[in-house]
């Protein structure tokens, strides 16, 4: 019954889709291909298919790719993603791999999961963090898909809602195979809205996983650069009040400003320019004769390049965080060794930043004072600069086992499937 609802409920607002789609720009550059994904020449068959939201779940769907396919029999990924910047940087990051391929996850609707599930047939279909999407489950069920949630987290917000419906939240859950949980609190959260106890496992949080050698700038010595990522638009008054500051103190370095949102690029270019020499990262990135060290700031309005920005700078402040957002992915500076600060709204990496504090691997900070002050003090301290280098990477390297825990559940629930075709995964 509940099939037939939600899917008269999708159809009911599939104009509503349209109109959305067709007039956010956003929406609007792979709208056809979630509408109705395209067909290929051979279908596809048996790849592990692995999908994140947008950039950052994206940037796990490759860790753990190249985790599967180095401690597994696992070799052949297919990387689905929502978002168009998504897209865009998986496609580079898998070109000219004949076993790694991208594109995007189609709507909801249940022509337009249908058609995707019978082109690429993947042998598993594993989600990062949490999208429940009712037809994708139901259909892979029909075909025999495992669904695997990893990394799987239920905010604040979402949760209320999700206990609300969890009377239809049952009917979708129940064709998930199995949910690896970021923390027993998120465990206890997906049994709350009635997911199975035995199907829900809590190994911890994979975002402090990355391959060895997957930074290319991890290692590199450290520049005079102070990078303020992932900043959203309610931000950007502070983020504003933290440049000028940090300029005024400290006029030899470079500030860079990475945006959430690529759009913003231009607003920020604009509004920094008359004061300070501007530049794009994109526009320098294809000029060799040009480096973002002779630039006062410089505004990353590209996709996919952040992490090395983060490995060159000094101090890394991650957004989304000053402003009720839910905070970004915190780790990212940590992994190239350079302290970090965020601030106070942290809801969605709330044990990331706990975790990040009770180290002393970071630092909170409540406005672009704040983060004046901090990059001031860690720049004039060697000391407390060189134990948040070390409790940084600490971190990083005392989690490298949940990935471990939590392959070992994928491949459990493979090589049952595999059992009955007469197979073992390694």
């Amino acid at each position: 019954m509940w099939k037939i609802i939600y899917n008269l409920l999708t159809l009911c607002a599939l104009p509503f889709l349209i109109v959305i789609g067709l007039a956010k720009s956003k929406m609007r550059k792979n709208f056809r291909q979630r509408l109705a994904p395209s067909v290929h020449e051979r279908p596809a068959e048996g790849e592990c298919m692995i999908h994140g939201a947008s950039i950052g779940e994206a940037m796990i769907a490759l860790g753990i790719a190249g985790y599967l396919e180095e401690n597994t029999g696992l070799h052949r990924f297919l990387f689905t993603t929502n978002t168009s910047y998504a897209l865009e940087m998986l496609k580079k990051r898998t070109q000219g791999s004949p076993d790694r391929r991208a594109r995007s996850l189609p709507f909801d609707l249940l022509f337009s999961v249908t058609r995707f599930l019978d082109q690429e047939r993947p042998s598993v279909i594993i989600v990062v963090e949490t999208e429940i999407w009712p037809n994708l489950i139901w259909q892979s069920v029909r075909r025999g898909i495992p669904v695997i949630v990893i990394n799987g987290r239920i905010s604040d917000s979402t949760l209320a809602s999700y206990q609300r419906m969890s009377f239809f939240m049952k009917s979708a859950l129940a064709g998930i195979d199995a949910v690896i949980a970021q923390s027993e609190e998120h465990r206890g959260r997906f049994i709350s809205i009635g997911m199975s106890p035995e199907r829900v496992f809590a190994t911890g949080n994979i975002k402090y996983y990355r391959p060895a050698g997957d930074n290319p700038a991890a290692g590199t010595l450290h520049e005079k650069i102070i990078t303020l990522g992932s900043v959203k638009e309610k931000e950007l008054d502070e983020i504003y009040r933290a440049v000028t500051l940090i300029k005024g103190d400290l006029p030899d370095h470079t500030v860079c400003i990475a945006p959430r949102e690529i759009h913003l690029s231009g607003t920020i270019e604009k509004d920094l320019s008359e004061t300070f020499r501007t530049a794009r990262y994109s526009k320098l990135r294809d000029d060799s004769a040009q480096d973002i060290t002779g630039f006062d700031v410089v505004v990353v309005d590209t996709v996919g390049d952040l992490m090395g920005i983060y490995g060159r700078s000094a101090v890394a402040f991650v957004g989304g965080s000053l402003a009720p957002y839910g905070g970004q992915n915190m780790l990212e500076p940590l992994f190239a060794g350079t302290p970090v600060l965020f601030g106070p709204f942290t809801e969605n990496f709330r044990d990331i930043a706990e975790a990040i504090l009770e180290k002393k691997a970071g630092f909170l900070v409540r406005s672009g004072s704040d983060i004046h002050l901090c990059v001031k003090r860690l720049l004039g301290d060697d000391a407390l600069y060189g134990a948040a280098q070390k409790a940084g990477l600490r971190i990083i390297a005392d989690q490298q086992h949940v990935m471990d825990r939590s392959a070992g559940i994928i491949t459990g629930i493979l090589n049952a499937k595999k059992e009955k075709q007469g197979g073992i995964i390694r």
